[in-house]
């Protein structure tokens, strides 16, 4: 239907969904005003004026030939004008009062039962148009109408006093009141159709909006960890590269000494922390960047499960199950970080299942995606839990054990990529996380 701003600056895009529908309610309208003429005159042989007539339907016909071509050429470019647009359509639906005038002149005037459509036009303009310019078109429609109650060309069967006698009375219904009637339910039935039509668009609309925003917070959380990520390991590097010195410098001066074994023990133990928390501080240094910006190139299932257990603390426990072809698939994403945000979904499972397996399993979606199901046995969450699973920081596990960002990245990432998640989670069961991806096989 057709397109308006309320307001000046509101976005083109709603052109997009009204305007289209203008141009089909007056095909629509084209077409029910040649068969009823048709039907008047040929099968209920009333005559009619036919040369206004077909005038009037040619004017109909061939500004709504330009209307369409306007509003694709018109939707196509981001430059066009609310308000320009918004004149337009003000434009085509005065145009529209102006030809049912000169039609309802030729044929009985006020008497004609089809004089309600000027409702239709107004209702329309109401809806859809500024305020000033409704108002524009309801002036034009009672200049109109005082026109047709001044002067118009009568048409016998129309100017039958019968026509307001009951039927109960009358034993019969004439031939004028039926076209009251007819008239009522078509007018009726325009306005409910596009007011139905309207509500469903602005409400698909504004579910959209909705969804975009919460993309656009989704993302703007994302950059922040992201440089929240990098800037934390650039800071770190530092003290942990002194941390390294002093631990080598003491190894050594303590080498070929007779010490007890527990502090060769701790020794061992600080270097290996210390080569772990350099994986880590690499990782977050070089995945915080690569997880906003890093290009998409084609990886295999299989290549990008090897790289998501590889990361992992205990990569033995994670297991692989493929579908026949479903380790070959390919798909055109981001490796490094979807292997990240996956590896996030892999150690909750291996931290919630002590000592367990985890199972990614792959295998061909339906309709053209691949679905990847990282299940684990753990003791599950409860319904509340679950509910608040993939919220930024929020965690069941002891302090220093995770910050609760892994889901949360994980569904981002994902999702940015065209893909979705959905967790499922039974107490005493295990929990299931499914991520579906867009195949490029």
């Amino acid at each position: 239907m057709p397109i308006t701003a309320v307001t000046p600056d509101l976005p083109i895009t709603r052109l997009a969904v009204n305007a289209p529908w203008l141009v089909k309610l007056r095909w629509v309208a084209l077409v029910g005003q040649m068969v009823t003429i048709a039907f008047v005159v040929y099968q209920l042989e009333i005559p009619l004026a036919i040369p206004p007539l077909v005038g009037a339907l040619t004017v109909t016909g061939v500004t709504n030939l330009a209307l369409d071509w306007w509003v694709r050429r018109a939707v196509r470019r981001p430059d066009t004008k609310s308000r320009h647009a918004s004149m337009v359509i003000a434009g085509v639906m005065l145009l529209d009062l102006v030809v049912l005038t000169a039609m309802l002149y030729v044929t009985g005037g006020p008497t004609n039962p089809f004089v309600v459509f000027y409702f239709v036009n107004l209702a329309l303009a109401a809806v859809l148009l500024e305020p000033p310019l409704a108002w524009v078109l309801e002036v034009a429609a009672a200049v109109g109408m005082g026109i047709l109650f001044w002067q118009h060309w009568q048409v016998p069967v129309l100017s039958d006093p019968a026509r307001l006698t009951a039927m109960a009375a009358a034993d019969e219904l004439p031939l004028a009141a039926i076209g009251d009637f007819v008239a009522l339910v078509a007018a009726s039935g325009v306005i409910v159709a596009f007011m139905t039509r309207l509500t469903s668009e602005l409400r698909a609309s504004e579910q959209a909006r909705r969804k975009a925003e919460e993309h656009r917070a989704r993302s703007e959380k994302l950059e922040a960890l992201g440089t929240l990520a990098a800037g934390a390991a650039h800071e770190l590097a530092t003290p942990l590269s002194t941390i390294a010195v002093v631990a080598t410098e003491v190894d050594r001066e303590l080498a070929g000494r007779d010490l007890p074994d527990g502090i060769a023990a701790d020794l061992a133990l600080v270097r290996s922390e210390l080569e772990r928390c350099r994986v880590i501080l690499d990782r977050m240094s070089i995945d915080s960047g690569q997880l906003i910006a890093e290009a998409p190139t084609e990886i295999t299932v299989q290549a990008l499960v090897d790289k998501i257990t590889s990361g992992t603390r205990a990569p033995e426990q994670v297991e692989f199950d493929s579908e026949a072809g479903a380790a070959e698939l390919k798909l055109a994403v981001p490796p490094v970080a979807l292997a990240q945000a996956l590896r996030g979904l892999v150690q909750n499972g291996l931290d919630a299942n002590a000592g367990g397996t985890v199972t990614v399993a792959a295998k061909p979606s339906g309709d053209g995606a691949v679905r990847l199901s990282i299940v684990d046995r753990g003791p599950g969450m409860r319904s509340e839990v679950l509910a608040r699973a993939g919220e930024p920081f929020f965690t069941t596990k002891q302090p220093g054990q995770g910050m609760g960002l892994g889901l949360f990245l994980a569904r981002s990432v994902v999702e940015r990529l065209g893909g979705t998640l959905q967790i499922d989670s039974r107490l005493g069961v295990g929990t299931q996380a499914v991520v579906e991806l867009p195949s490029s096989s």
